[in-house]
C-alpha cells in the first residue's frame, strides 16, 4: 500500500506515513474510536482479572477479615494499573496526531501560499514560502517539486529581463539569440506559473520585431515592400506600434504619389491609376490618393476625348486627301502659247504633284478657245518626268497645227496619273 499523500509505500499496518507524517487508513473520528476499543479491551479484561480473583477468594479458607481487606486493595491495584497505561497510551497517541496534522496544515498552507504568490508573479516571495515549508518536512516530495518549479522560472524571468535590457541598448542581435533561448526553455511548460514569463517573452518578441522594423524602413523604397512590413506590424500592440504602421503607411502614400504623378505626365493613366489604386487599397481612404486618381480618371477621359476628335479629324483630313489624290493630284502652274508663221500653236505648260503620295505616267488634255471663247482646238499632252514626289514640279510642250488664231487661251481639262 502507498500514502495517498505522498505516495511513500507504506506497511499495512501503519497509522503515519514515514516520509509525510500524515495520518493514513483512519481520521480523527476513526482514530478516537480506536482508542475506545482499546480501552474496552483494556477493561473487559481487568474485569477478567477481577471474576478470576474473586474466583480464587471463595476457594480459599476464611481469613481474617483485615487480610481480606489488604487483598482487595491490592485488587484494585491490580486492575486500575492496565487502565490507566491504556489511557495514558491513548492519550500520547491522540497528542502525536494532533502535533503531526498541525505541522501537515502548516505545510499545505504554506504550499498554497506559495502558490497564489507563484502565478502573481512574485517568484521570491514563493520560493522562501517553499523553504519554510521544507523545512517544517523536509522529506516532502511535493514541496521539493515546487522549489524547483519556482527556481526554474525565477531563472527564466531573469533570462527574460536580460533580453529586454539587450533591446534598450540596442544589442538587437544578442537580444534575438537571448530569446530564442528562452523560447527553447518554455517549450513544452504548459503550467500556470509560467504563463507570466511567456508574457514577458511575446513582450520583448513585439518589441525586438518593432524596433528591426524601425531599422530596416529607411531601406525599404516600394510599395510592396513597405506593405510585406506593414503586415508584420499589424500584429505587433502598442503606441509605438501605432506609431510605425502609420509612419509605414506615410511613407506608402509619399511613394504611390510620385510614381502615379510621373505616369500621369507621360500620358500612362491605366499603369497610374493601378498604383493609386493600390495605394488606396493599402492606405484606405487616404484623401491625397483619392484626389490623385479623380485627377488621372478626367486627364484620362480628357485626352481619350481629344484622341477621338483627333482620329476624326484625321480621318476627315486623310478622306480629304484620298479624295484630292484621286481627283486633283495634277495642278496647272501656268500655261504659255505661241502661234507661228505658219499659223501652228506651240503651247508649254508647268504642272505640279498636289497630292500627298507620289505620281506616275501623268497626262493632260487641253482645249484652246479665241478671244470669244470659241474652242479651236484641242489636244493631249504627256507630261514629264514620267514619276514626281508630293509637291514636285512637272512640265508638257504639245503644238497644235492650223489654228491661226491670235489671243488664244489654253485650258487644261482633264489630266490622268497614278498614285504610288
Amino acid at each position: 500500500m502507498y500514502c495517498y499523500h505522498c505516495g511513500k509505500k507504506r506497511t499495512d499496518d501503519a497509522v503515519y506515513c514515514s516520509q509525510c507524517g500524515r495520518l493514513l487508513a483512519m481520521d480523527e473520528e476513526t482514530t478516537t474510536a480506536a482508542i475506545d476499543n482499546q480501552t474496552v479491551v483494556l477493561s473487559e479484561t481487568a474485569v477478567a482479572i477481577e471474576t478470576n480473583y474473586e474466583r480464587e477468594l471463595a476457594l480459599q479458607p476464611s481469613v481474617p477479615s483485615i487480610v481480606r481487606r489488604r487483598s482487595a486493595k491490592r485488587s484494585v491495584r491490580t486492575w486500575l494499573m492496565p487502565i490507566i497505561l491504556a489511557l495514558i497510551t491513548a492519550g500520547s497517541v491522540f497528542s502525536y496526531y494532533i502535533y503531526q496534522s498541525g505541522i501537515n496544515d502548516k505545510v499545505l498552507k504554506l504550499q498554497t501560499e506559495a502558490k497564489a504568490q507563484a502565478l502573481a508573479g512574485k517568484y521570491a516571495e514563493a520560493a522562501a514560502l517553499l523553504k519554510e515549508a521544507s523545512m517544517a518536512r523536509p522529506g516532502f516530495a511535493a514541496v521539493q517539486k515546487d522549489a524547483e518549479v519556482v527556481d526554474h522560472v525565477i531563472q527564466l524571468s531573469q533570462s527574460a529581463a536580460a533580453a529586454g535590457k539587450q533591446l534598450e541598448e540596442q544589442s538587437l542581435t544578442e537580444a534575438e539569440e537571448t530569446l530564442d533561448q528562452l523560447k527553447n526553455e518554455l517549450r513544452g511548460h504548459t503550467e500556470p506559473i509560467y504563463a507570466k514569463v511567456k508574457d514577458q517573452l511575446r513582450g520583448c518578441r513585439a518589441q525586438l520585431e518593432l524596433m528591426k522594423l524601425t531599422d530596416e524602413l529607411s531601406d525599404l523604397n516600394t510599395v510592396d515592400e513597405l506593405e510585406a512590413k506593414l503586415k508584420v506590424a499589424n500584429h505587433l500592440e502598442g503606441d509605438e506600434a501605432s506609431a510605425l504602421r502609420e509612419q509605414i503607411l506615410a511613407k506608402i502614400v509619399a511613394i504611390s504619389l510620385k510614381d502615379a504623378e510621373a505616369l500621369l505626365k507621360t500620358k500612362n493613366y491605366s499603369e497610374a491609376l493601378e498604383i493609386t489604386s493600390k495605394g488606396l487599397e493599402i492606405a484606405s481612404g487616404n484623401e491625397q490618393l483619392a484626389a490623385l486618381e479623380k485627377k488621372i480618371n478626367k486627364a484620362q477621359t480628357d485626352y481619350e476625348k481629344t484622341e477621338q476628335q483627333r482620329l476624326e479629324h484625321a480621318m476627315q483630313q486623310a478622306a480629304a486627301e484620298d479624295l484630292k489624290n484621286q481627283t486633283a493630284a495634277v495642278e496647272v502652274v501656268k500655261i504659255d502659247s505661241k502661234l507661228d508663221e505658219a499659223g501652228n500653236l506651240t503651247i508649254t505648260g508647268e504642272l505640279k504633284n498636289a497630292a500627298t503620295r507620289p505620281i506616275y505616267s501623268i497626262s493632260v488634255q487641253f482645249i484652246v478657245h479665241d478671244a470669244a471663247g470659241k474652242e479651236v482646238g484641242k489636244g493631249t499632252a504627256v507630261a514629264s518626268p514620267d514619276y514626281v514626289d508630293p509637291g514636285g514640279k512637272l512640265s508638257f510642250t504639245s503644238t497644235l497645227d492650223g489654228v491661226h488664231v491670235e489671243n488664244t487661251t489654253v485650258v487644261v481639262d482633264h489630266a490622268t496619273w497614278y498614285l504610288d
